[in-house]
């Protein structure tokens, strides 16, 4: 890609990475960036799957963001393939 927006969004996607259960705001002020720049990068990166967000409620909603566990990004036919392959190692 080489654009300045992937360039956010891996910057962004590794501070997830590295400190899950943050809120938008906090990252923000973390990498010392626009809330509005690091709120673009989540959705981006919620779209392609590499993040979810979760809603803690107390007297004010926080949403909080976590990368999505890696064994949820491998597709499912190499899931079946990896399960028999540990089932069966001396086979491969």
């Amino acid at each position: 890609m080489g654009t300045k927006n992937s360039f956010t969004d891996d910057v962004v996607y590794s501070f997830v990475c590295e400190n899950p259960g943050m809120c938008t705001y906090k990252i923000a002020k973390k990498l010392k960036m626009t809330g509005g720049r690091v709120r673009y990068a989540l959705k981006k990166l919620k779209e392609a799957g590499l993040v979810k967000f979760k809603y803690e409620h107390t007297s004010r909603t926080k949403k909080l963001c976590y990368p999505v566990d890696a064994w949820e990004l491998v597709p499912e036919d190499w899931k079946l393939k990896l399960r028999k392959m540990m089932k069966n190692p001396k086979k491969v």
